[in-house]
């Protein structure tokens, strides 16, 4: 298996990067666990968080100490695996087949028992939605009670990823009986903990599952998650003792709370932050490479990061997400606050004075999109700022972007998505970026780094294809923002941010008697 998962070099290529910026509550050593009441303020309703095709984005933070993967990504190496209800895999010498040994001894929440015919069961419906994850997956077989052989229509270096992420297994007894509707709001999973009740909008309640896998595990009796959107009122009851730990919290509120010294502060690399174009239509002022690097030029990227990150943002210049010293390692050169420059490029080009749209997500962004206004028209790009929520925003994301229009918005990925981040953002086919042109060679490029076996040679590849997007402009990159979450100090062994994401996994996690 080591040979196919760009295991060693990636680990130790973003080593540095993740210590520069991922804190995490150390493991604390006691003789005894306190169980208790875990509870913490979130700001995100639960939405879907029964039904794995259809649990997206923050959905995640609800239930991923409830349903399990046969494969999880390794919290403790970045870019390797590690067994969950899988606890071996082996790939076949063709690569036509993925074999998977399938733990014994694991129940459902209702008691039913986990085997091969539920893994091929869940399994089954992804393959059978031609959805992207698990898309080279042609169909599943059970060759006995423990163990399942995945059949493959092709294999790449990210395969096994779609094994650890999204595709929770859940019990088909409990589907089957209970139908979609009700199945997506009751998670029936393997975790150690169980959803006991739920009201979408202000709470999520759990117990301990009794008969958990993991013997001894979890400490907690329980978990008791209050959403509480507005971020003044969530300090407020972290500050009264109301909860114990306010979860994926905004920079303003952790810079604020940071100043104390109080509290437990985790940090984690989030999404980072670009400016998207339309590059493919030639009627469009970004067609033009010189115009794509004038704007960049134009955004004082330090100045902003620093100002209205609250310290937890920091200016970026990649293509690749988290790719580990591009600037050194692909020879690419930044392109660094230089209004000046921005002026030269824009005259050039024939535009020295132009006036665009900019659509963007509102509410966090608004301080950012304001410093970068002034920055942009000090060189003589004049932005009309259209703020989005909701869907109508989540639609423009994968929509080519409308004429010479701007769109701010947030790539995702992280230092152990490398490879993953890329295909899935970047690749041909991707439902994001729709309308940014990639140079010439990259689609080759990134396919050569994805089929690649041996790890150094994937990572030159790599390089290569981030310098050729950087060098062409292909979106501008502005900055990172780190997920934040804080705790009171009796509150021992969380892991707010499993593998690099906001989510939380609890089954170590207890209290300290107060």
């Amino acid at each position: 298996m080591k040979k196919f998962l760009l295991i060693s070099l990636i680990a130790l290529l973003v080593g540095g990067f993740v210590l520069s910026y991922w804190a995490q509550p150390a493991m604390a050593a006691a003789k005894d666990k306190y169980g208790g009441v875990l509870k913490y303020a979130y700001s995100k309703p639960a939405g879907i968080i029964g039904n794995p095709l259809r649990i997206y984005g923050w959905n995640h933070e609800f239930i991923d100490f409830v349903l399990q993967t046969l494969v999880l990504p390794s919290h403790k190496k970045l870019g390797t695996f590690e067994p969950c209800l899988a606890t071996s895999w082996k790939l076949a010498p063709d690569k036509s087949n993925l074999i998977f040994e399938l733990r014994k001894g694991v129940k459902f929440h209702d008691g039913t028992d986990f085997n091969a015919q539920a893994a091929k069961w869940n399994l089954d419906r992804w393959v059978k939605s031609k959805r992207p994850r698990l898309d080279k997956v042609t169909s599943v077989e059970v060759l006995d009670d423990y163990t399942i052989k995945c059949n493959l229509s092709g294999w790449d270096n990210v395969v096994l990823f779609d094994f650890a992420k999204d595709t929770f297994i859940v019990s088909p007894t409990a589907w089957e009986k209970h139908g979609e509707e009700w199945a997506n709001y009751h998670p029936v999973g393997t975790g150690a903990f169980k959803l006991v009740d739920l009201e979408r909008n202000v709470f999520a309640k759990y117990e301990k599952n009794a008969d958990y896998w993991e013997k001894g595990l979890p400490y907690l009796d329980g978990i008791f998650i209050s959403i509480i959107p507005d971020p003044m009122t969530a300090m407020a009851s972290l500050k009264k003792g109301e909860v114990d730990a306010w979860f994926n919290i905004d920079p303003i509120s952790g810079s604020e709370l940071r100043k104390t010294g109080e509290w437990v502060m985790s940090t984690n690399p989030g999404p980072h932050t670009v400016i998207q174009f339309n590059s493919e239509d030639p009627n469009s002022l970004w067609s033009d490479k010189r115009m794509r690097e004038a704007l960049e030029y134009a955004i004082n990227k330090e100045a902003i990061a620093k100002t209205t990150g609250r310290g937890y943002s920091y200016p970026i210049y990649e293509i690749v997400h988290s790719i580990p010293d591009p600037a050194k390692k692909a020879g690419t050169i930044p392109r660094k606050y230089n209004p000046e420059k921005a002026k030269q490029l824009l005259k050039a080009a024939g535009h020295p004075k132009v006036k665009v749209k900019l659509t963007y997500q509102a509410g966090p962004m608004q301080d950012a999109v304001v410093a970068m206004q002034a920055n942009l028209k000090a060189v003589g790009i004049t932005i009309e700022p259209e703020p989005l929520t909701g869907a109508p925003f989540h639609e423009r994301l994968h929509q080519p972007v409308r004429g010479c229009d701007l769109l701010m918005a947030e790539q995702r990925g992280g230092p152990n998505e490398l490879f993953v981040s890329v295909d899935e953002t970047l690749a041909p086919g991707s439902i994001f970026f729709q309308g940014t042109k990639r140079p010439k060679g990259f689609d080759e490029l990134l396919g050569k780094a994805l089929q690649e076996e041996k790890m150094k040679k994937a990572m030159e590849h790599l390089y290569e294809l981030e310098k050729l997007a950087y060098d062409d402009a292909m979106f501008v990159p502005l900055w990172g923002q780190l997920f934040i979450s804080v705790q009171y100090p009796y509150v021992k062994d969380t892991v707010w941010f499993w593998a690099s994401m906001p989510y939380p996994k609890h089954e170590r996690a207890w209290l300290e008697k107060k």
